[in-house]
């Protein structure tokens, strides 16, 4: 809310309300704009106002404020042509902020048409004086973001919008996370959707223009995507993997070379990986008189909860620290931007699956070494979910 009101106080205090036409310098925003905005609205601009002006702001009757308050949509979007009043409704449902988690579930899809929606009308209504306005970027940003969100693009289609994400991180120094978000729906539609190699391409095309970026956290984005791409293309490919074993004895995965490998890009607090290790344990206890190893890359920040863990859990494997997520060297060159994320990696040093977990781990296990001495025993199977940086 704060941020609405600092937006709508800004456009209309700093008069930049007068690139639409509709208003003169001379005439007070709050009365030229008396009935073109829902009742809230109104009462956020003469508070503003009042604020600008050093004065105190202005009461309402008593129960009035309830009373409109509960009149008030939220969620609708205002109609009319006025491109500072959409933008500040945007701004509001950009920051809007549930209360608990009931309200997040009631709100989530009226939120999402109100997003998409206002932007489009922007993106639609804007002229080039108002698209110099404060928001606009983010307009335009969430109307890429709902176009990436889209399965049904086609290759044309698709070409044109990564165009159009390119030109947008060009133009604006500071994007809006809704065009990385974009970014980032557009490759992993390819990556999960079995074409990583066209996901590859996404990560190249974006990863280098953002990496410039004298912002750091963008950089950083820019670079795991470079990364990203990297990791979509290791199938058939040797991979590098390096790092400190707990005892900090230094570690290269060449030294293991003649086994099969699997590498675990991990962390204790990650539900889904810890859910998958019993998976991992059980074909490590199957395979590894048979060759398979196992290397867990942990990008836990905490040191003493992943020794903690470690111990108790009597992980009979390398386990490789060397920081959390941010400062893995390994994680950020091969763009690991999800975990588990596991590798696995035949005797000859080269990349057999980037998606070793579960069922699949089972089959490939077994087509590389051949099948196990015995079955393993019932357990839980593993989750499909992922936790994200």
């Amino acid at each position: 809310m704060n941020a609405w009101r600092n937006t709508l106080g800004l456009l209309i205090a700093l008069g930049v309300v007068l690139a639409t036409g509709n208003l003169s310098a001379d005439e007070p925003a709050a009365s030229k704009l008396k009935g073109k905005l829902n009742p809230a609205l109104q009462q956020l601009i003469a508070e503003k106002l009042a604020e600008k002006n050093g004065e105190p702001a202005p009461e309402t009757k008593e129960g009035e404020a309830a009373d409109e308050e509960g009149k008030v949509d939220p969620f609708k979007v205002p109609e009319t042509n006025s491109v500072p009043e959409l933008l500040a409704f945007l701004d509001s449902m950009i920051n809007y902020k549930p209360k608990n988690r009931e309200e997040l579930l009631r709100s989530r899809v009226r939120l999402t048409g109100a997003l998409k929606e206002s932007a489009e009308m922007i993106v639609a209504k804007a002229s080039d004086e108002e698209k110099k306005l404060p928001g606009y970027k983010d307009a335009e940003a969430v109307v890429l973001n709902f176009r990436a969100q889209d399965r049904e693009l086609n290759d044309e289609q698709e070409a044109k919008l990564l165009d159009e994400l390119k030109a947008y991180l060009t133009t604006y120094p500071e994007p809006s996370t809704y065009a990385i978000r974009a970014v980032q729906m557009l490759a992993s539609k390819h990556e999960y959707g079995g074409d990583p190699e066209r996901a590859a391409v996404i990560y190249r095309e974006i990863g280098p223009i953002l990496a410039k970026s004298a912002d750091e956290k963008l950089a950083r984005n820019g670079i795991m995507m470079e990364g990203a791409a990297r990791r979509m293309t290791l199938i058939g490919q040797p991979i590098e993997v390096t790092g400190t074993e707990m005892d900090g004895k230094k570690f290269d995965i060449k030294d293991l070379r003649g086994k099969v490998v699997l590498v675990d890009f991990w962390a204790t607090w990650c539900g889904p990986c810890r859910a998958e290790l019993p998976n991992v344990r059980k074909n490590y206890e199957l395979y590894h008189d048979k060759g398979f190893e196992v290397v867990g890359v942990s990008l836990d920040r905490d040191r003493e909860a992943l020794e903690k863990f470690l111990v108790d859990e009597q992980t009979p494997w390398v386990t490789l620290h060397d920081g959390d997520w941010k400062d893995n060297s390994v994680a950020t060159y091969y763009g690991v931007m999800g975990i588990p994320t596991v590798i696995l990696v035949d005797k000859d040093g080269k990349v057999v699956s980037t998606r070793a977990r579960g069922e699949e781990l089972v089959r490939l296990l077994a087509e590389q070494l051949g099948p196990p001495a015995e079955q393993p025993a019932e357990g839980e199977k593993p989750a499909e979910a992922a936790a994200t940086e």
